[in-house]
């Protein structure tokens, strides 16, 4: 006789509404991060309304007001804690998506960063259109890249990047002989 009870005053059709919200939830939050780029028309940046956090809002709502509505609270009442723990389980969500995204790698390299800088050839440049491989040391961190020059230019030589090609190769001159010794290609030694 309790679950009838529980239909005649709303609570087990209230319970109802909560899971399966929750349930969508889980179900959004686990495609968005299984897919990644799928929902991506849905998204509205990293900010407080971005998927994951709206996805963790909705799963947490759910499952908090689900499990008040089945210990008694009630249903008006175990909305407001869903709402509760959803907007804290949200923020948590959004601070979370914003650590993570600050720690990824800064290492990549722009094209303006790039011009300018010496590097040494690791693998002979043929003269024209042929392609070769320099090596430098950017952010703490060893960086091939593949060089073209309008001069043949020998392994160990080291060059002056003149402009970034394209993301993963970049065109080249080679530096006077007088420039030749400043820095070996892992970097400075002190």
């Amino acid at each position: 006789m309790g679950w009838l009870n529980g239909l005649l005053d709303g609570s087990l059709i209230a319970g109802g509404a909560f899971l399966i919200i929750g349930i969508v939830g889980a179900v959004l939050l686990l495609l968005s991060l299984l897919l990644g780029g799928v929902f991506d028309a849905f998204d509205f940046g990293d900010g407080p309304l971005s998927l994951t956090t709206i996805a963790a809002f909705t799963t947490i709502f759910g499952f908090t007001a689900f499990a008040c509505v089945g210990s008694g609270v009630p249903t008006g009442l175990s909305g407001v804690f869903g709402a509760l723990a959803g907007v804290v389980g949200a923020l948590i969500a959004w601070w979370l998506t914003r650590v993570i995204r600050s720690a990824e790698s800064t290492t990549a390299v722009s094209s303006g960063q790039l011009t300018g800088q010496n590097a040494v050839v690791v693998l002979g440049i043929p003269g024209g259109s042929g392609l070769g491989e320099i090596s430098l040391v950017r952010n703490g961190e060893r960086v091939s890249l593949s060089a073209v020059s309008a001069q043949e230019i020998p392994s160990g030589a080291r060059v002056r990047i003149l402009e970034t090609i394209t993301p993963t190769s970049v065109l080249v001159e080679p530096l006077p002989d007088a420039a030749a010794a400043p820095t070996p290609p892992d970097g400075p030694t002190a």
